[in-house]
């Protein structure tokens, strides 16, 4: 596991230890000190601090942070680097954005999803919009947005500050994060750096899961602020790692990724144009697979190989905000990104090195959009949110050949073709809000909104469309989405319920298995004879029509004075109309109970979360994460933590994840790979009993 280790991981983990020093017992302050539910604060918004001890305790990158969220489940493929699903999609349904930046995996079986490259540790708010009710985060968000930020507040005060965290659980596991901050009331600068290792895991019955991974990140951020409203930022982030993958016969041996940006902020300019914000950016990520980094080479598969794609993503906006009336909040804006894919590929890594090999791209996708939403705000009861947008797409397949296995590529029939398309997406919410002074108050919404994607890398390039061996002409998916909801406060009850219905045509379905002619000749022009060019399996893409459809609620209700109940649920169900099926990788019902007691600096509080059993499958279909391939059995995990504020800027918590040590598997979970060494699984479970403890000093 030392092959992207860094000099400054030992560091960074000294300084760690060096700034847990004893602090005054006179702080004050509390807040909230674990994280085992996050609850909608506004219609289908919440806001989350990373930053915070969560229990499940979550792995060092984005998805795992999303799963204390009502709705958002984790396709798991190992230790790391899993696939975040929100009611039920995943992949490019959903837009994870780092800072407002579009990052974009290489892998062509998505081993590196955009938040394999997100390192939440080092961020400061997590934001969610759930369904189709927003269009100024970029296109094809049918699903939701997930926005990952830094805080870019102006400093009251000049001088030093920053935290630091050190964890250390069980599997070997050691994560530190340091954040530092010199500001002046003109200039900030910010520099994070973090580090996270951990060994195999082991499920319940104490079976070793293949699973290790190292990661490390370092950002700098420097901005000039001149007064209260204007703000000019630069960026530079760099990461890599490794990690050990259960479900594929290859691990992730890079995942390097270059990140530069630049941002333009200037508010209060006016009565009528309010604000201006301007930001470019530029995303590279070099990602290398194979199958004897991190594992041995065995039987089929004992030749040593290399894959190496690499994903170059260019991307700027502007945003404009007006405030024509008091009542009326009006951002007119423009966004634009272009990336290119390519890739390397050694078979015999022994006689030819990747290294040294040319890169061959095989996709370019453009897009280009303008949007406008409002908020009025006729009265203090009343809020209308409305907002569309329009986004011209281009793709163009550089591919020459398609590989239709290791041994077999054949000429490719759109090569050099482009696709042009305009897509449209929109949506409008009414919210109404209610108030007994004293009381309760409350917000009711309803809101409808129709979004239309254009198909991704992994749907148009990486698979076969039913009719031929390429799907550039496969159909853009249109999703239109009605949500319904009320949130609910009042002295010691805090409520929340939304529901949704969707309707989508076109629906971008993924099927394995699919029985194809085989090509009548072979690499060379060969006739491959013996029956062997009759039929063959693979992957290949459809458009369907489907809905879903499903819920969400949460409660937390204060029992006594330093006692408080939690609990919330999330349901979610579909149906592949054109086959008659269920709509596949659907997460079961899952329905959790928390309770927290809290008195002056300590807390404790336990979790327990029920899954139910899944036996609407359909197998062999899926999403471009993953496929059904059976049911799966219901699942009670019982967890515990320990909360410790000693002082106002020092925080030590602990916990205990799954105490009785239940061996179990979420439903859309990839299937085990055989790896040598290892025990074949059907679906990759869930880690055994885990024991954490985490420190986390502010300064």
């Amino acid at each position: 596991m030392s092959a992207t280790r860094k000099p400054a991981q030992n560091l960074l983990l000294a300084a760690l230890a060096a700034g847990l020093a004893p602090l005054p017992a006179n702080a004050e302050g509390l807040e909230e000190m674990i994280v085992t539910a996050v609850r909608m604060d506004k219609p289908l918004r919440l806001v989350t601090d990373p930053g915070k001890p969560r229990q499940p305790l979550p792995a060092s990158d984005g998805a795992d942070y999303l799963k204390t969220i009502p709705g958002f489940s984790v396709i798991r493929k190992g230790g790391s680097d899993g696939d975040p699903v929100l009611r039920g999609m995943a992949g490019s349904r959903m837009s994870m954005l780092l800072d407002g930046d579009v990052i974009l995996g290489g892998c062509s079986n998505r081993m590196d999803p955009p938040t394999a490259y997100i390192f939440p540790d080092t961020l400061d708010v997590i934001e969610v919009i759930k369904g189709p009710q927003s269009v100024r985060y970029g296109p094809g968000n049918s699903a939701g947005v997930v926005v990952f930020e830094r805080d870019n507040t102006r400093p009251a005060e000049a001088g030093w500050s920053g935290h630091a965290s050190l964890l250390s659980a069980s599997a070997g596991r050691v994560d530190g994060t340091v954040d530092t901050r010199y500001t002046t009331r003109d200039i900030t600068v910010r520099a994070t750096g973090s580090s996270a290792s951990a060994d195999d895991y082991e499920d319940g019955d104490g079976t070793t899961v293949h699973s290790r991974y190292e990661r490390w990140s370092a950002q700098v951020d420097v901005a000039w602020t001149p007064d209260d409203d204007t703000r000019l930022e630069f960026g530079a982030g760099f990461s890599d790692g490794e990690a050990a993958y259960a479900d594929r016969g290859v691990d992730g041996s890079r995942f390097n990724r270059e990140n530069y940006s630049a941002s333009y902020e200037r508010r209060n300019l006016g009565t009528t144009l309010d604000s201006i914000e301007i930001a470019a950016y530029r995303n590279y990520v070099d990602h290398v697979m194979d199958n004897y980094s991190l594992r041995e080479p065995t039987g089929m598969m004992a030749t040593r190989r290399a894959m190496n794609p690499d994903r170059d993503t260019h991307g700027g906006r502007i945003t404009l905000g007006f405030t024509p009336a008091a009542t009326l909040r009006l951002d007119l804006g423009a966004d634009a990104q272009r990336n290119e894919h390519g890739y390397r590929n050694s078979m015999n890594q022994d006689l030819v090195d990747y290294r040294g090999m040319e890169r061959v791209p095989d996709a370019r996708f453009e897009q280009a959009g303008l949007f406008g939403e409002l908020t009025w705000t006729p009265n203090e009861d009343y809020r209308l949110l409305a907002g569309a947008r329009v986004d011209d797409w281009e793709v163009r397949d550089l591919r020459d050949h398609i590989n239709l296995s290791m041994m077999l590529s054949v000429p490719n029939p759109t090569a050099g073709e482009r696709r042009s398309e305009q897509l449209y997406s929109g949506f409008a919410r009414l919210e109404r809000d209610l108030e007994s002074p004293g009381t309760y108050a409350a917000t009711l919404y309803a809101g409808i909104g129709h979004s239309e994607r254009f198909p991704d890398y992994w749907e148009m390039i990486a698979r076969e469309s039913e009719s031929g061996l390429s799907a550039l002409d496969i159909e853009s998916e249109k999703t239109t989405q009605l949500d319904i909801g009320v949130l609910y406060n009042a002295d010691r009850l805090s409520a929340g319920a939304s529901l949704f219905y969707n309707t989508i045509d076109d629906f971008l379905l993924i099927e394995s298995g699919y029985a194809k002619p085989a090509p009548g000749m072979g690499m060379g022009g060969m006739d491959m004879g013996g029956g062997m060019a009759a039929s063959r399996e693979t992957t290949v893409v459809r458009n369907i029509a489907a809905r879903s459809w499903g819920l969400e609620m949460d409660l937390e209700y204060q029992l006594l004075d330093h006692l408080s109940l939690s609990t919330s649920l999330a349901s979610v169900r579909g149906a592949n109309d054109t086959d008659g099926t269920t709509l596949p990788q659907l997460p079961p019902l899952e329905w959790r109970v928390g309770m927290t007691w809290e008195r002056n600096n300590w807390s404790a509080g336990l979790l327990w979360r029920a899954i139910a059993a899944q036996d609407r499958v359909d197998p062999g279909r899926g999403n471009i994460v993953g496929q059904d391939f059976g049911p799966s059995d219901s699942a009670r995990v019982l967890s515990l933590n320990l909360g410790w504020q000693p002082a106002q800027a020092l925080l030590i918590t602990a916990g205990v994840d799954n105490l009785l040590d239940e061996t179990y598997a979420e439903h859309i979970s990839r299937s085990g790979a055989a790896v040598s060494g290892f025990e074949q699984l059907t679906r990759i479970n869930e880690p055994g009993r885990t024991l954490w403890l985490k420190a986390s000093y502010a300064f």
